[in-house]
């Protein structure tokens, strides 16, 4: 069998497949010149015809061996610059290794090229040559061929650290690009040699961009713990002269310029002792392109990569950051169009747009995505586009949104339909740790979460994922979906994943309270069945706190109160009592004085909360003590002005855990109402307020708690319990605000 008479993917001959591009640009042609036909056939007919996948026909396809290309314009040329620079998804359509890559002008011929960075499963970074730009101008780069060698007019890098510009009749001379991988755990390195090694034993590289600076506090690619940075590019001094370049780092950094030892600051630091430029080093520099190399490696807490100079004529020990106009800029290009032989492909690149960090757990993160065709108009009109995202879910649609709910590699897949037949492409999407807060990734909205992840059908989920879309659900006010899903994880993961089982119980009971009465039974039951023996002692030990509140208080049952504290005297002590486990503890022992305080025991109470701050042992002066308990009003109501109910509650919080003893003046009750009110929690906020007014009768709130009480039994539909709140607060006699209000409202009431 001849070359020609090899079948490619779809069953042809090469031959076959010439032969038939030929046929389709005759009958093309004839097509369009006799109107008559084309309208008596139906354009979707003609595209059936000639069975292709697209509207537009492919061009000329330069290499026929090669299954895709990339069709490339110049979107911005750069005045005197011969290098074009784009981002190109080959989503593992190219070798491992890039040397099927080939770059042709519009005349098929070849153009030197450089890889810059490489990553076949997602995409790569191409530095071509690029004379006399114009807008507009385009260029293909074809890959997928996996019998080609490397070409002879790709410039070959050599990547070790210090080795200098790419040498070759034409290389890339504008842009500076940084490159993260993965960073293996080993020691950090003290030598160039040792970096090499560590480089070498990267097992991923995560991605890379074009920038204008060295200057970066995380990885923009992936997880900012244990990774590597690259910068290597072009730099255009302005002047010639003596400068001074710094460097600051966490963790060992190394940096060339024109392959030459510029500052290198090895082994395991700190940036503290190079934030002034401490750390930098004098060279002499002719005007114009110098070729820069900046390492950095990274394993846990602050990143920082940052090079800086201080320009000849500079005030003594003056350093600042090397303005954007120092670093070289390549004609930007971009892809308009992805091909195959048979027409249009489906490319795309996710986008992770925000981030959420559950604030009542040590664990979790959901993640949103973007996730959109490359260019949808490429397909004839009815292309269906099937999203498959790696975690069980899928949908439909040129663009969507998805939030994963927990970490890990997921392969993504975008499948495109039409007439034509069906092309696919897939994206290893990997959702890892995110440390920070950027422009980039901003922080998400739980109940934003929650609306997207409504659509999710909790069957296809595994436990891992089920879990955490109950914790969402919890998260993003909606108590009664985290029921619901609970229980389904209840029934389908109780016997294979029974180390999940309590805190999925746990969380099942706080959202039941959060339901309103009829969900106290069942917030005692999951309480309870959250009680088992691999439950950690912390959540435990709270478990154990809120059924001593619901039994005692909501069940008014105080004679279980003293059997629930021994199970928690039992689990401290079979503890490591570290700080979390002390301040579980604390909190059963204030649930234990709360239940003696509303069931009107006022001295055993107080005996129990004393007890509370002696178990914290931190002594607190008096006039300390004070100054605080004056200021968590101030700082409450600031907080609920600006709509902050959680920092609210977590003052309320604050003030119970150090000061237990204040609780019997009923302060905390009435703000833990009034804070309870403003987030429309009235059947608890009408129960805090009520304690309140019964422990601090004549109180400097108990106007506004009274006010209060009565708006909240208004909107439980109490309406009689209601007006006589309200004629009470008249029948104090006081002339405020609050007591002006309900007056007000008494006399309308008998219009």
């Amino acid at each position: 069998m001849t070359n020609d008479e090899i079948p490619n993917d779809e069953g042809m001959t090469k031959s076959e497949f010439r032969m038939r591009t030929v046929m389709s640009i005759l009958l093309r042609h004839w097509v369009f010149r006799h109107s008559s036909f084309q309208q008596s056939l139906g354009i979707s007919s003609f595209v059936i015809l000639l069975g292709i996948s697209s509207f537009v026909i492919a061009e000329d396809w330069h290499l026929t061996d090669w299954s895709s290309r990339a069709m490339v314009e110049i979107a911005e040329p750069v005045t005197g610059v011969d290098t074009a620079a784009v981002k190109v998804l080959c989503q593992g359509r190219a070798k491992t290794d890039g040397s099927d890559f080939r770059v042709l002008n519009e005349a098929g011929q070849p153009v030197p090229f450089q890889l810059t960075f490489h990553n076949a499963s997602r995409y790569a970074l191409l530095s071509f040559r690029a004379e006399n730009a114009q807008a507009g101008q385009r260029f293909y780069v074809y890959y997928g061929n996996e019998g080609v060698e490397r070409a002879a007019e790709q410039v070959v890098v050599n990547d070790k650290p210090g080795s200098g510009p790419p040498q070759g009749s034409w290389t890339p001379r504008a842009g500076l690009s940084l490159t993260t991988m993965q960073r293996p755990e080993a020691e950090n390195p003290e030598t160039v040699e040792q970096l090499t090694e560590l480089i070498a034993g990267s097992n991923e590289k995560y991605g890379g961009r074009y920038q204008r600076r060295v200057s970066d506090g995380h990885n923009p690619f992936g997880p900012s713990d244990y990774y590597i940075s690259v910068y290597r590019g072009w730099i255009d001094i302005p002047e010639a002269g003596t400068y001074k370049l710094c460097t600051a780092s966490n963790e060992a950094s190394f940096s060339f310029l024109d392959g030459k030892e510029l500052i290198h600051w090895p082994g395991r630091h700190t940036s503290e002792r190079g934030l002034r430029g401490e750390m930098n080093a004098e060279v002499e520099l002719t005007a114009g392109l110098h070729f820069l190399e900046y390492y950095h490696e990274e394993v846990m807490l602050q990143q920082v990569a940052f090079l800086g100079w201080s320009t000849p004529g500079s005030p003594a020990g003056h350093f600042s950051a090397i303005p954007e106009s120092v670093y070289t800029v390549p004609h930007s290009a971009s892809v308009v169009r992805y091909e195959s032989h048979q027409g249009a492909l489906p490319y795309f690149e996710p986008d992770i747009l925000d981030s959420i960090w559950p604030a009542d757990r040590h664990e979790g993160q959901y993640t949103r995505v973007r996730f959109s065709v490359d260019d949808p108009k490429a397909f004839p009109d009815g292309t269906t586009y099937l999203w498959s995202f790696g975690d069980g879910e899928s949908t439909t649609g040129a663009e969507c949104e998805h939030v994963y709910l927990s970490l890990g590699r997921y392969d993504v897949t975008l499948t495109a339909e039409n007439p034509g037949g069906k092309t696919s492409s897939s994206w290893p999407l990997e959702i890892y740790e995110i440390q920070h807060v950027t422009d980039d990734i901003k922080q998400g909205r739980p109940p934003e979460y929650a609306e997207i992840a409504a659509k999710y059908d909790p069957a296809t989920l595994d436990a891992a994922n089920l879990k955490e879309l109950a914790h969402l659900y919890a998260e993003g006010d909606r108590p009664q979906d985290a029921l619901r899903v609970g229980q389904i994880f209840v029934d389908r993961f109780s016997d294979t994943n029974p180390e999940m089982l309590p805190r999925v119980r746990r969380l099942m009971a706080l959202c039941a309270l959060a339901t309103g009465d009829e969900g106290v039974d069942g917030a005692i039951a999951n309480f309870q069945a959250s009680i088992t023996e691999a439950t950690p002692p912390v959540e435990k030990i709270d478990s154990l706190a809120q059924l001593i509140l619901l039994l005692g208080i909501e069940r008014k049952q105080p004679d279980k109160t003293m059997g629930l504290l021994a199970q928690v005297e039992e689990t401290t002590k079979n503890s490591v009592v570290d700080d979390e486990v002390k301040a579980a503890y604390r909190r059963a022992i204030n649930a234990a004085g709360d239940v003696l305080l509303w069931n009107g025991n006022r001295a055993e109470a107080r005996d129990f909360y004393k007890r509370v701050e002696v178990i914290r042992g931190k002594f607190i002066p008096e006039q300390v003590r004070s100054a605080r308990v004056g200021a968590y009003p101030r700082a409450i109501r600031e907080y609920l002005a600006a709509g902050d109910y959680d920092a609210a509650l977590d003052i309320v919080d604050q003030w119970e855990d150090q000061f237990a003893t204040e609780k019997v003046k009923g302060h905390t009750f009435f703000w833990r109402g009034t804070i309870l009110a403003e987030r429309h929690l009235y059947r608890d906020a009408a129960r805090y307020l009520a304690r309140s007014l019964g422990l601090a009768t004549g109180a400097g709130f108990e106007t506004e708690a009274r006010w209060r009480l009565a708006e909240s039994l208004e909107k439980l539909d109490k309406k009689k319990e209601s007006e006589a709140e309200l004629a009470k607060l008249v029948a104090t006699g006081l002339n405020d605000e609050f007591v002006e209000a309900a007056r007000q409202k008494l006399e309308a009431l008998k219009k």
